[in-house]
């Protein structure tokens, strides 16, 4: 009782520290008629699967229309994205992004490739063997079957998002070096070996880290900086307190942070982005998060619930 009593608690507390900003009618989540001349970004409420998390999933819009997916969830992530993606317009993924090989981010990778013409794929330098991931394996021999343009992206890379949005690599630096028994107990060397995407379109920002760890956000502050500071942070390894230590909280400097999260996230990193005044929303409790902006450094958010 007094355990249920607890959770009950941590819960109204929860939904009263959720601020709300410009939330509209659910509704426009769906209406890509809004989209036209801005850069949107839809963070999608992922549930578990099969014991799986529900992981990360993000579909981004150019303001002319170009698509890209940022991650896949889940193996049974595939059936809401591509709910989503259908109720769009969308029939074609320009960028396919994987932030690294874990099976609740690159899930739902080979439905997608069977179910939509792909531009590109792009991912890190890592590699998963087949015995440890099946996902990772079936989603690039899935690549290679359909001969997607597969490009391998490190620190100091760059590419444009349709014509007017910037994507520069921040992270992982070039070379990996696979220790003696790779890939046993091997979660948080490949979280930390994350893709790292600074998007900037006119003076909007938003910054994707994957499943990044307090040790390679360390490096990533030491080497980049002031580069970190943007306007939009979709929050390090779902929120929890692996990730999300202060010197790099303070670089981002976000104005919005998203955490894509099954369940309850950390409370100790979720209260230190409240209490620095970040406006802060949680797929777990807000459900799909919209967040569009013309590039001018204002932003719309539109929630679920």
């Amino acid at each position: 009782m007094k355990k249920n009593l607890f959770i009950v608690v941590i819960l109204c507390l929860v939904l009263v520290a959720v601020p709300v900003v410009e939330a509209e009618d659910h509704g426009q989540f769906f209406d890509s008629s809004h989209d036209v001349g801005k850069l949107t970004a839809r963070f999608l409420k992922l549930a578990r699967h099969n014991n799986e998390k529900g992981g990360d999933s993000t579909i981004l819009i150019s303001p002319e229309g170009k698509v890209m997916l940022i991650d896949s969830g889940n193996s049974g992530a595939f059936t809401h994205i591509d709910h989503v993606l259908t109720v769009l317009g969308i029939s074609k993924i320009d960028y396919l992004v994987a932030s690294h090989s874990h099976t609740d981010h690159i899930g739902s990778f080979t439905q997608l490739i069977d179910a939509y013409e792909i531009g590109q794929v792009y991912t890190s330098e890592l590699e998963y063997p087949e015995s440890y991931s099946n996902s990772y394996t079936r989603a690039m021999d899935a690549v290679k079957a359909k001969q997607i343009p597969h490009i391998v992206l490190v620190d100091g890379d760059s590419f444009t998002f349709g014509e007017e949005v910037l994507v520069e690599v921040l992270h992982p630096t070039a070379g990996i070096e696979y220790y003696e028994e790779y890939p046993l107990h091997s979660t948080a060397f490949i979280n930390n070996l994350s893709l790292v995407l600074k998007i900037t379109f006119g003076e909007s920002s938003f910054l994707f880290g994957g499943d990044l760890y307090r040790g390679a956000e360390v490096e990533l502050v030491e080497r980049h900086g002031d580069k970190l500071d943007v306007d939009v942070l979709k929050v390090n390894h779902h929120g929890e307190d692996t990730s999300s230590y202060s010197d790099f909280r303070q670089a981002v400097s976000a104005r919005i942070a998203v955490i894509m999260h099954d369940a309850i996230p950390d409370q100790s990193v979720y209260q230190k982005f409240i209490r620095e005044g970040t406006d802060t929303y949680v797929t777990s409790i807000d459900g799909n998060v919209l967040v569009s902006t013309a590039g001018d450094g204002e932003y719309t958010v539109v929630l679920q619930h």
